[in-house]
């Protein structure tokens, strides 16, 4: 209303004030001067906003004063109604805020019994009775919610602690009851806005649902802000397209206040950028001890050219030029000659028999540490030994690989750690993740990126409980090439692939892939592949095995070799391309029969 009849100011009546510039007073100079107006009722400041006011007189009252109720009930008061009446006289006090030396003004009085109610309290009363008359005339009211269609629901008018069917938490709210069956739901849970927007969390607006959609059911799903799994059951904010999963109360907190660990996290990855290598490199990193002693060995090293060592019987030269390749070579061509410690690739400087042996060591391989302390085994020192001539593979506790070569060993626990494992960084930087990654051995959590639980090394970051194993860490290059994607590089994506709504199949072994995993995806040819798939984890990386032997299943002797990586590689038993890797392959020249070493042992 734009003018108003109130008691406070019987002889004029009180004008809507909504430009509040119109009352500010002017000065005896004519210059705009601010003055101070107090509220009549409450004697607080009227700093802007609608009020009621005789411009005459300077009786002006803020709008909520203007209309406060003339008669309340107070439960500290349960005798008589308090009426809102003037106090003519300061120096007054509340006895429900028990506020002392009260100005002129209302109150919320009861003459007869001398109790007090400053406006403050008299409003949040009358608020208060409000609502619980709002609430008393939805209770009678039996509310229908699309989260629960099948029956109505009745709002019960006391509050109560109880775990929560739709946002699964167990919070003290008001809440909604099934008339029907046994569905309790909080108040505030059945007035969630269908659609929210996290701009500094998801690219797109995230839609509530009512429980996980059935075509979702194949693989877990987490929350994208606690972390926990998401159940099938409770209602939870989604985006499909991206297979972006929150939790109710996850969602609207995040929508309040936006994490701030990202901004630092962000800041930290920047400071470590030239401290800890980056992953993924755009080669396996399966030969550390060669990228850790690549700045330490130079080609004119001042090295001892011959010496003794622990590992073989007969001195060892140092060769520091190329000595030409003295594997036969059948017409097979690329054979990879090896170190005999490390069992990778051999490179200059190295070492090989004086007298003639078929041994090799490179030069960084010679001067590995005999006794070594490791973090990942921190009861008992290391030994270097050479498990060539034993009759049994050792197992890496690291890679889980089986190995023949030089590995570290503590005799005691008889755990193992090849010198590979033994020399990889501590720390690392990886694109999948905002912080930092430090080297652990937790079989606990399972890889973010293959979803598996693995028990050797992997990379962690323990305050956002985020894993990789160390094959997705480390071994899971930038860009591979298949025989499938012929002439392509296919990138490693993180997800989610845009423009691809439908389902990803694994073209290697035709399985349905997790969509919020990452995966090899060429875009040209539609091809998906899963990094362990298009990727194989060699199991038998470090064993190094020489000369020839005799397999019932083929007819020519089979000898022992690695080849270089060439698309025509293919195991004939398993057909899965195995360059790079130990095999026997038949050298009559005229057979092209090649197997794989693990299907070499299972015939």
């Amino acid at each position: 209303m734009s003018e108003i009849k109130h008691f406070s100011h019987e002889e004029h009546s009180l004008k809507l004030i909504e430009n509040w510039e119109t009352i500010v007073g002017v000065n005896d100079d004519n210059d705009e001067k601010n003055q101070v107006i107090c509220c009549y009722g409450c004697q607080e400041p009227i700093l802007g906003g609608f009020a009621y006011g005789c411009t005459s007189c300077s009786h002006f009252l803020h709008e909520t004063c203007a209309n406060l109720a003339p008669v309340i009930n107070h439960h500290l008061h349960p005798l008589h109604p308090l009426m809102l009446v003037v106090r003519n006289h300061n120096y007054w006090a509340c006895d429900v805020c028990d506020s002392q030396g009260l100005m002129k003004g209302f109150s919320y009085r009861c003459r007869s019994c001398d109790f007090d109610a400053c406006t403050k309290c008299g409003l949040a009363t009358a608020l208060e009775q409000e609502a619980a008359t709002a609430l008393e005339q939805e209770a009678l009211i039996k509310f229908k919610h699309e989260g629960h269609p099948q029956h109505t629901l009745t709002l019960q008018l006391r509050s109560a602690s109880f775990r929560c069917d739709a946002c699964l938490a167990k919070d003290e709210d008001l809440l909604y009851q099934c008339d029907s069956c046994d569905f309790w739901m909080h108040k505030t849970c059945a007035s969630l806005a269908h659609t929210i927007d996290l701009p500094h969390h998801h690219i797109h607006p995230l839609i509530l649902v009512y429980s996980l959609p059935d075509n979702f059911y194949k693989y877990p799903y987490y929350c994208e802000f606690c972390t926990k799994r998401i159940q099938y059951k409770g209602w939870l904010y989604h985006c499909a397209n991206c297979r972006y999963f929150a939790h109710i109360k996850c969602a609207l907190n995040a929508k309040q206040r936006p994490i701030p660990s990202d901004s630092l996290g962000t800041s930290l990855v920047e400071e470590c950028t030239n401290e800890f290598r980056h992953f993924p490199m755009l080669e396996p990193f399966t030969d550390p001890l060669k990228l850790l002693h690549l700045e330490k060995v130079s080609l004119d090293d001042d090295g001892a050219t011959e010496i003794s060592h622990w590992s073989h019987d007969h001195p060892l030269i140092l060769n520091v030029e190329p000595q030409g390749n003295n594997m036969p070579n059948n017409g097979c061509g690329d054979p990879i000659e090896l170190c005999d410690g490390c069992v990778r690739p051999l490179s200059l400087p190295y070492y090989n028999c004086k007298h003639g042996c078929s041994f090799t060591l490179h030069k960084y391989c010679v001067e590995l540490p005999l006794t070594l302390e490791h973090h990942l085994h921190p009861d008992h020192s290391l030994d270097l030994v050479n498990t060539y001539e034993d009759e049994y593979y050792y197992t890496c506790n690291g890679c889980f690989s089986k190995g023949n070569n030089f590995v570290y060993k503590c005799e005691t626990c008889k755990f193992y750690l090849d010198v590979n494992c033994a020399n990889l960084p501590n720390t690392i930087i990886h694109k999948s993740h905002k912080h930092p990654l430090i080297q652990v051995i937790d079989p606990k959590p399972r890889c973010k990126a293959c979803a598996y639980s693995y028990q050797g090394i992997s990379f962690a970051c323990k305050v956002c409980n985020f894993q990789l194993d160390i094959f997705c860490a480390l071994q899971s290059p930038h860009f591979l090439t298949h025989r499938y994607c012929k002439g392509h590089e296919i990138p490693l994506t993180y997800p989610p692939v845009e423009d691809h709504l439908e389902d990803f199949y694994c073209d290697i072994c035709e399985e349905e892939m997790h969509p919020k995993l990452p995966l090899y995806h060429c875009p040209e040819c539609k091809n998906s592949f899963h990094l362990h798939c298009i990727n194989r984890i060699d199991w038998f990386a470090n064993v190094n095995k020489k000369g020839t032997i005799i397999r019932l299943y083929h007819k020519h002797p089979l000898t022992f070799v690695r080849r270089k990586k060439a698309s025509t590689y293919v195991c004939f038993l398993c057909n899965l391309d195995i360059s790079g890797r130990l095999m026997l392959e038949c050298r009559t020249g005229t057979c092209p029969f090649i197997v794989c070493y693990p299907c070499s042992e299972k015939k």
